[in-house]
C-alpha cells in the first residue's frame, strides 16, 4: 500500500520543500526543485506510511498543512472522449459525437472545468536533396546526389480543456488547435488562448456550480501565462486532486 501526500492549502516554495524533504531518506533537493515547478495538488506520491508521516511532520513544522490519502483511494479519471465541437442549449450543454449528433448534457452536471496550456514536444523533419558534381579515378567526372536530412526538436504549448460531469463520472476533452470555435462564436480578432479563454467563461457562466481549475481561470482572466502547466501529467494531477477535494473540502475557485 502506497500513499500520496496532497495539498490543503497554498502550495509550497522549493525552499520549504528542500528542508522537508532532508528527513526522508530517498529525497533529494532535486526532487524538490522539481516538484516545486510542476506539482499541482499531488505533492508527493508513492509513498510508504512511514515516510508519508515523516514527511508531513516536517512540512507542518515548515508551515505547510497536507494529508496523506492512501494512494487507491484518489480518484480515477475516466477516459477523455474527445470534442471537436459544442453547441448552447437552454437547459443543456450540446456535445457532438462523431457521428455529429448533440448528445444533450444537463448543465448542472458539469462539475469542474479544468484547462491549461501544456508543454508538447515533437520532432519535425526537414529533407533537401541537390545534385553536385564528383569525380572518382573509375567513374571519372559524375553528377551524384546529396541528401540532407535534419531534425528539430519543437517546444510548444497545446491548451487542453477537460469538462468533468458530476464529480468526474465523465470527461469531455477539447483541444483547442483542433477545437471548432466558429459554431459558438464568430470571433476571428482573438488569438487561441483567448478564445479558449472565452470558452471557458461561457461554460461557466451556464454552470455556476462547477469549479474551475488555475488554469482555467487564467485563460478565463485573460492571463495565459499563468495557465501553463508542465505536462498533461501535471494538469490532470491537479484534476484528480481538485475532485478529491469536492469530496473532502471545498477546493479553490
Amino acid at each position: 500500500m502506497t500513499c500520496t501526500l496532497v495539498q490543503l492549502d497554498a502550495a509550497p516554495t522549493a525552499d520549504q520543500l528542500k528542508r522537508a524533504f532532508k528527513q526522508v531518506k530517498n529525497l533529494t533537493e532535486a526532487d524538490a526543485t522539481k516538484l516545486a515547478n510542476e506539482a499541482c495538488g499531488l505533492l508527493v506520491k508513492n509513498l510508504s506510511r512511514n515516510d508519508a508521516a515523516t514527511l508531513q511532520l516536517a512540512l507542518r513544522s515548515e508551515g505547510v498543512p497536507t494529508e496523506i490519502v492512501e494512494t487507491a483511494q484518489l480518484p480515477r479519471l475516466p477516459d477523455a472522449k474527445f470534442v471537436r465541437r459544442l453547441e448552447f442549449q437552454p437547459q443543456a450543454l450540446g456535445v457532438y459525437d462523431p457521428l455529429g449528433r448533440a448528445v444533450p448534457v444537463d448543465w448542472q452536471h458539469l462539475s469542474l472545468i479544468s484547462a491549461g496550456a501544456v508543454r508538447h514536444f515533437g520532432v519535425s523533419q526537414t529533407r533537401t536533396e541537390e545534385v553536385v558534381q564528383s569525380f572518382s579515378p573509375v567513374r571519372g567526372f559524375h553528377a551524384k546526389t546529396v541528401t540532407d536530412v535534419r531534425h528539430k526538436i519543437e517546444d510548444d504549448a497545446k491548451i487542453v480543456i477537460d469538462i468533468f460531469l458530476a464529480r468526474g463520472a465523465a470527461r469531455f476533452q477539447i483541444e483547442a488547435e483542433s477545437f471548432l470555435f466558429r459554431y459558438l462564436f464568430d470571433r476571428a480578432e482573438l488569438n487561441l488562448a483567448q478564445k479558449a479563454g472565452l470558452l471557458v467563461q461561457m461554460l461557466a457562466q451556464r454552470a455556476p456550480q462547477a469549479f474551475v481549475n488555475r488554469g482555467a481561470a487564467a485563460l478565463r482572466d485573460n492571463v495565459p501565462g499563468a495557465a501553463a502547466y508542465a505536462s498533461k501529467a501535471a494538469l490532470f494531477d491537479e484534476s484528480i486532486w481538485l475532485l478529491w477535494r469536492m469530496t473532502h473540502q471545498n477546493p479553490p475557485g
